[in-house]
């Protein structure tokens, strides 16, 4: 952890060159693409536990909603490592320490989510504080488990595989991201740093262009509380 307040939990380091990472290899860029998403996630547990005592009045049900797309991102991201990733890893290496973290964390994401749910149906007001503890005490849990992930995916590992069928789980995986919610793809262009890895996500260009200008404006007020705004600058919310 670090003594920032916006910056709690430590983002997961990258190695140099992000210009010239061809995603297409596979077996070189998986454990990276991971760092990547892996810390989308930790700069949006940041943001919420940052902001959670600073919701200004009106803007409860925002925060709401912007809680709620990450836990549905999480979701979506662990169901897919778990049906598609981790069933194939375990052909060679044990990944059960993998899955004992999933579980682990699911108890503290299961409270936390279960909470804002209730505010965002009026069955609870909304507390800042209460609202930092539950995403914290999941925080603590859900971060050393996304930086302990990364040697598992590494490169020297997946070459040991056959490229071929390789490359048809991380096709698989490719389709089961792309079936995610629209709000996700806002939520990973909103905490996702382009300055340090410009060409992630891998997209045609006209992808992007409809993130930004359509889809992002499906639900713009959760995104005041991203790190980034749309076109991918450094914003505030108070």
């Amino acid at each position: 952890m670090t003594s920032d307040p916006k910056t709690r939990y430590p983002l997961i380091c990258l190695p140099a060159g992000a210009a010239d990472w061809d995603w297409t290899n596979s077996a070189a860029t998986w454990a990276i693409q991971m760092t990547l998403i892996h810390n989308v996630f930790i700069r949006h547990l940041n943001s919420i536990s940052y902001h959670a005592p600073l919701v200004k009045t009106g803007d409860e049900q925002a925060f709401v909603g912007y809680c709620l797309a990450f836990t549905e991102h999480l979701h979506d991201h662990h169901d897919g490592e778990e049906t598609i990733i981790f069933p194939f890893l375990q052909e060679k290496f044990d990944m059960s320490v993998n899955i004992e973290q999933h579980a682990k964390f699911n108890t503290f994401l299961a409270a936390f989510e279960g909470y804002i749910k209730n505010v965002q149906s009026r069955q609870d007001n909304y507390d800042g504080n209460k609202t930092r503890g539950l995403v914290e005490a999941l925080g603590d849990v859900l971060v050393e488990h996304l930086h302990d992930e990364i040697p598992t995916l590494s490169p020297e590992r997946l070459a040991t595989y056959d490229k071929k069928d390789l490359d048809a789980v991380i096709a698989k995986e490719m389709t089961h991201i792309k079936a995610g919610s629209l709000t996700t793809f806002v939520a990973i262009a909103t905490h996702h740093d382009y300055s340090t890895a410009p060409t992630w996500p891998p997209q045609p260009k006209p992808v992007g262009w409809i993130l930004r200008n359509v889809i992002y404006w499906r639900h713009p007020s959760y995104w005041k509380f991203s790190p980034f705004d749309r076109n991918s600058q450094p914003q505030t919310y108070c």
